[in-house]
């Protein structure tokens, strides 16, 4: 996942900055080898990259005689390696997030929730919600160690159970109100497990399940 966002929010920079330095190079470009106005040439390029940059190519340099300016060249050549190399990261990001959810780490959300903030880090589940009704769920991989230090803690309003569930066996808790405990996980096998949240109609929800064997 935060390789996902680092070649997210990298592109997006590495991008912008290309944009940018595309555009100072046209502008320079076109003030020594074209007859046009670099200004309406820069704004092309920078509405339509690509296309901007062929049509100015093709059409804009009227005078080719002239000697080119260079300036901005080694700019671009490092910001477009920049865009490259935040491409890769993103799609390892995307692959390995893809992963994630396949495998059961991920989430499963099922009807209406308002401000809704939900993760797993350092094999602790944090699920907080303003309006939670339906259910959201995740398989994590236990072993023996974090299936007997299963805790629970839940500061929340009325309506929230927890169902644990692997092949035929099924636990079913109720965390409504305030809750602070350790679940009793003596019937599971070491293995994935289904956790599951479900919400009837339940109000400022707080809940953080934790299996730090």
């Amino acid at each position: 996942m935060i390789l996902f966002v680092l070649g997210v929010v990298f592109f997006s920079l590495a991008a912008t900055a290309f944009s940018v330095a595309l555009a100072l190079w046209t502008y320079a470009d076109a003030k020594v080898k074209s007859d046009q106005s670099p200004v309406l040439w820069v704004l092309l390029v920078l509405l339509v990259n690509p296309i901007g940059i062929i049509l100015y190519l093709l059409m804009g340099r009227t005078n080719r005689q002239a000697e080119p300016p260079g300036t901005f060249k080694s700019l671009m050549i490092a910001m477009a390696v920049l865009a490259i190399l935040s491409a890769l990261i993103f799609a390892v990001g995307t692959v390995r997030f893809v992963r994630s959810e396949s495998t059961g780490v991920g989430s499963v959300r099922s009807g209406s929730f308002t401000m809704v903030r939900s993760n797993v880090r350092n094999n602790e589940w944090t699920f907080t919600a303003r309006n939670a009704n339906g259910s959201e769920r995740r398989s994590p991989n236990l072993n023996a160690a974090q299936l007997a230090a299963f805790h629970v803690l839940s500061d929340s309003g009325d309506g929230i159970m927890l169902r644990l569930t692997q092949e035929n066996r099924t636990e079913l808790v109720d965390i409504s109100g305030f809750f602070d405990g350790y679940i009793d996980m003596s019937a599971f096998e070491p293995g994935r497990v289904r956790v599951t949240l479900e919400f009837n109609h339940a109000n400022d929800v707080d809940v953080k399940v934790s299996w730090r064997g």
